[in-house]
């Protein structure tokens, strides 16, 4: 084995999956639908190695709020020549976090007219913080810490009027838990904190949702030019046997510009969302967030919840290079430069005022250098190291791109 690569499998054994093994939560479905819009049909004569569209390998790392982490991931984006994307993950966590997803979709039903995909997602975390509501200044120390324990599954069927294109319907199934969990200290539970806190012992959603997805990219593991647009409606209350009543508004929208024939990219994003619903209607897991490796990465996952939230980001990719892996994959490596710029809002009402410690109006800003490594047409590993004003180098390992 060569020095080259040996210095790879090691890059490879380090990576891991922060907590989404993708964008935003809230968006998550679409950002597959998008995926899968932006995967074309497997060209008579392509070339097996830069082309090859799976990718399986093992998952060891950390992330701030889990610790160290270990499991494996596979990918393929042409399951038996059907043109089915499967994407299956399973993750450990020496804090005792455990995480499966399982998320298999096609877009090229009905001659390309019409898509389906399923997604599925267990995740258990004993020791998920809470920081508050609102755009607070509580810092970097937890107000409390509880069990986290979501099981879910969701069903989309999307109509493609044209073939970047696709309107979908989506229902879905989502149950919380929470509980008081571990800790390592005296702090204290969410549940005995925050008694009154909405959705402080978890419940059902069943979310009924339409949305828009519309993705002109050449690509999905590197892309290089191109829109990508979201914007999508998300409804549920107890006539859907839910345990809440609110509606979700979110739009995110980002376009890539390429530099010297794509060795160089320029992407830029702008989301915003809001969750209408009365007070006490509304769990506190369902609000809008930011921090992570997907909105603010330079602060703690979900450090900022609120019914509202504006985001900016930015980001600067440059090819470092790439060469053949075994005969498997073609890896490609970019350094990469993000900065971001949000804040979320939360209504001074009953819920605000007992349960927002603050809510100071300055906009938070993060950023911090990064590395992105693609495997073929598969997958992309993502590295960040971010900063802000209240942390210093929190590391996060992903798959897929931010935006």
């Amino acid at each position: 084995m060569g020095p080259k690569r040996a210095t790879l499998l090691g890059l490879l054994l380090l990576l891991a999956a922060a907590p989404p093994a993708r964008g935003l939560d809230e968006i998550g479905p679409e950002e597959d639908v998008s995926d899968l819009l932006a995967t074309p049909p497997r060209a008579e004569g392509e070339d097996i190695i830069p082309g090859r569209r799976w990718a399986v390998l093992p998952e060891f790392g950390y992330g701030p709020d889990f610790g160290p982490e270990f499991g494996a991931k596979f990918t393929d984006r042409d399951l038996a020549s059907t043109g089915i994307t499967l994407d299956v993950e399973g993750l450990y966590s020496l804090k005792q976090r455990e995480k499966v997803g399982l998320s298999i979709g096609s877009p090229h039903l009905g001659g390309d007219r019409f898509l389906v995909l399923f997604n599925a997602e267990y995740l258990k975390d004993p020791q998920r913080d809470f920081f508050g509501l609102g755009n607070n200044n509580v810092g970097s120390d937890e107000l409390s810490t509880h069990l986290y324990e979501r099981a879910e599954g969701q069903l989309d069927v999307g109509w493609r009027p044209v073939p970047r294109l696709a309107l979908d319907l989506g229902l879905g199934l989502r149950h919380l838990h929470i509980g008081r969990g571990d800790r390592s200290d005296d702090t204290p539970f969410t549940v005995k904190a925050f008694p009154g806190l909405p959705g402080v012992k978890g419940g059902y959603v069943v979310p009924l949702e339409a949305s828009l997805v519309w993705n002109t990219r050449d690509g999905v593991v590197r892309p290089t030019h191109g829109w990508r647009a979201i914007v999508k409606v998300s409804h549920t209350n107890p006539a859907l046997r839910s345990d809440f009543r609110f509606t979700r508004y979110l739009a995110d929208a980002s376009y890539l510009i390429p530099f010297h024939d794509g060795a160089q990219i320029l992407g830029l994003r702008a989301d915003g969302a809001f969750i209408a619903g009365k007070p006490g209607h509304v769990p506190f897991w369902e609000l809008e967030e930011l921090g992570g490796d997907d909105t603010l990465q330079g602060f703690f996952p979900r450090r900022f919840l609120g019914t509202g939230r504006a985001l900016v980001n930015a980001e600067y990719r440059a090819r470092l290079g790439g060469f053949t892996f075994f005969r498997l994959w073609y890896l490609q490596f970019d350094g990469a430069l993000f900065a971001g710029a949000g804040r979320v809002f939360i209504d001074r009402d009953e819920l605000g005022r007992r349960f927002a410690p603050s809510d100071a109006e300055r906009v938070r800003v993060a950023g911090g250098p990064g590395l992105r490594i693609a495997l073929s047409q598969a997958l992309v590993a993502r590295i960040d190291v971010g900063f802000s004003q209240e942390e210093t180098g929190i590391l996060y390992l992903a798959f897929g791109h931010a935006f």
